[in-house]
Parts: C-alpha cells; structure tokens; sequence
C-alpha cells in the first residue's frame, strides 16, 4: 500500500489510493465511535478555533519550584469516588483533590531523595494507584505509589530498576517495560495485586530493535504495540508471550514514536509522533501521522499527516492522545491541538504568563487538557 520508491503513480493508481485512504478514515471514524462514545463527533478543525479550548483552573504548589509531568485519575477521597490530579516535581509527586468551583487541594505527597522523578505512569482503569518512573535523563525505577491508610505513611513500592528504555501503564492492572540493551533486552508485563506490588510477571518475546514507546491496542486487550528505534511497529500477543509481527514503517521519518492504537476490521490505525522530522518540509513541519496496517500482510498506508499551519515555527518536543485529538508542545514553547481525522490544527495555545509550555496530557477523567509550565503552574483546558 506504499508507494514504491522510484516508482510513480499512474492517475489511475492515484484515484485508487484516494478511494482506499477516505474508505480507512471512515473505518477509523467508527472506530472511535465504537471504542469511545462521543469522541468521533468532537468539532472539526474547521470550525474549531484556538476559543474553544477553555481555560477552567489552575494550580500551583507553593512548594514546588518546578514541574515535570500531571496526570488526572479517579481516586477515593473519604469514600468518595474523585477525579483527581497528580502532579511531579523533581523529588515529589503530589495527590490534588477537586473543590468546589474547580479549586484543589493538595492532600497527599510522596518524597524522594536519592533519585529524582521522570514521569507519572497512570493505569487506565486503576484508582487509588499510581507508578511513576525516576531516573537522571533515563529511567532507572519505576514505582508504584498509595496513599495512606489508617494512619500508616504513604507507601512507595519498587516494581522494576535498571536501564530502562520504555514504561507504559496497561488495562487489567498491568505495567509494559522494556530495559537493557539489544544483546541483553528484556521485555515484561507485570500484573500488579492490590497492594501495589508485582502479582504476576510474564517476558515478551525481545524485538532484537530497541524499543522507544510503547501502546496499547484499544479493541484487542491482549494485544500489545511497540515502536522501535530502527522505524518498526512490533506487535506482541499478551496471553503468550510471543512476538507477532514487526512492520518497517518507513525511513521518511525516523524515531517515530507510538502514541495510541486501535483495531478495527482485521487493519491496525497508529498514532505517530516525529520527533525528529524537519522543519523544512514542503507540506509544513510534520508533527503527528495517523497510519493504517494491515498486520497480516504487514503493508501500511498514511491516512492523516499533521502539520504545522505556515509561518508557525517549531517541532515536536512532548505531547498526547485521545480518541481522535492528539496535542504536543512544540519547541517554540506553543500548544497545538489537532483533529487526527481531517490533519489540520483545531487549536493553538501560546506561552502564557512569559513562561513556555512543558508538557501537555489529556486528561483521564474528562474532555479535560491538562498543560503545564516549568515553574510548577498547571492550566485546566475545556475542549468544545
């Protein structure tokens, strides 16, 4: 389904294509209908203007010069089911409470000394747990954080250490990582118990390519996906072990990272993010691509390229996934948001307060942005 290089395309084989893209981007569109009720009816790019992204809070901690990484959870507060906020800083992470007119309270941290935070690791449909990932520039930990109980001291427990490539949090209670190198890589899926300790550790079969993210396939929970440092999409059966196809993507972007997945009809839709694309390209700096694999044949097609509008400067430094609108800070320090579906930007935001965005999640409780600055401050977004 890719172009062969060398090799131009009759118009014949041009309007084939162009039949062939508009048939998986509505099989993408009912995907996201079906997976996530209400995501694929989100604006389009057209009518979606920089507005609609809604500043609705914000907050700070005090004690916390800086910030590297928030996410939003369900937890139990005095028996109450809450979405909350996580936030890091260097040597802490915080446990925020919602209330009333979207104010929080920060009602937990959890301290480290020796080593100091990387990022948060949520659990798709845990609550009241949380693992985050330490390491100088690269991950040596990875722990799982509870709060308190009964008076006891919140509780830290090391589930993995090392040299640690890639994490990544599961459904079914379950954490994804990949460490060592390639003559020695080992890849593992921990079920973790309620305590917040390892219950159960199965080994994947090791690509032989160092893995770069990791992403789990919505619509097949016993399938996990991986993008590699050599532009290849692995795929592994969860139940087994074994490691089921290793697509190339392609050399046109390298160090493509895996965001999100999603089954659909026997084809793979993947979420793309190119780090390393230039800035110089004819169709603008290329930032998300949204692809179609048919794992089978192992053949690929592009469905969507995102690009920068002209004129706005920057690449992809860090960003997110949901449904079928992906955001990333660029190097400029700006928001973008986009409609992965029509592949134009829905959304900018600019340096706020003199101070460029960091880093940018959505949120895993509501339609909600959550985008954060180096100095600790973290701006809640309404999407529509």
């Amino acid at each position: 389904m890719e172009e062969a290089p060398g090799k131009p395309l009759s118009c014949e084989e041009k309007e084939k294509l162009k039949e062939k893209l508009a048939f998986l981007k509505r099989e993408y569109s009912k995907t996201l209908a079906r997976l996530q009720p209400g995501m694929a009816d989100a604006p389009a790019c057209d009518s979606f203007v920089p507005g609609d992204l809604r500043l609705v809070s914000r907050l700070k901690d005090p004690s916390a010069p800086c910030a590297v990484d928030v996410s939003a959870l369900w937890w139990d507060v005095a028996g109450l089911k809450e979405p909350c906020i996580v936030t890091a800083c260097e040597y802490a992470v915080s446990l925020w409470k919602p209330l009333d007119t979207w104010q929080w309270e920060k009602i937990y941290s959890w301290d480290f000394t020796e080593v100091p935070v990387l990022q948060i690791v949520p659990l798709p449909d845990v609550r009241d747990l949380v693992c985050v990932a330490l390491g100088n520039l690269e991950i040596q930990e990875i722990r799982a954080l509870l709060c308190p109980s009964d008076g006891e001291a919140g509780k830290q427990v090391l589930l993995s250490s090392g040299h640690i490539q890639a994490v990544l949090g599961l459904t079914k209670r379950r954490l994804a990582s990949s460490r060592g190198t390639l003559c020695d890589q080992q890849v593992e899926v921990v079920t973790l118990a309620e305590s917040g300790g390892s219950k159960e550790k199965r080994l994947l079969m090791p690509p032989e390519e160092t893995v770069l993210t990791f992403a789990e396939v919505q619509g097949m929970q016993d399938a996990l996906l991986a993008s590699t440092a050599a532009n290849s999409i692995v795929i592994w059966n969860l139940k087994t072990g074994q490691l089921l196809r290793k697509v190339h993507i392609g050399d046109s972007y390298q160090a493509s990272v895996c965001h999100k997945a999603y089954s659909e009809m026997g084809l793979l839709f993947v979420v793309l993010s190119h780090p390393c694309a230039k800035e110089s390209e004819p169709a603008g700096s290329p930032v998300f691509r949204l692809i179609a694999m048919n794992p089978k044949t192992t053949l690929s097609a592009g469905v969507a390229l995102c690009c920068l509008p002209r004129g706005q400067p920057g690449r992809f430094l860090e960003g997110d996934v949901k449904g079928n609108l992906a955001a990333a800070v660029l190097t400029s320090g700006t928001v973008a948001v986009w409609n992965l579906l029509l592949g134009r930007p829905a959304a900018l935001l600019p340096p706020a307060s003199g101070q460029s965005w960091s880093f940018v999640k959505w949120s895993g409780t509501h339609s909600h942005l959550l985008a954060g600055q180096k100095d600790g401050s973290i701006f809640v977004y309404l999407i529509g």
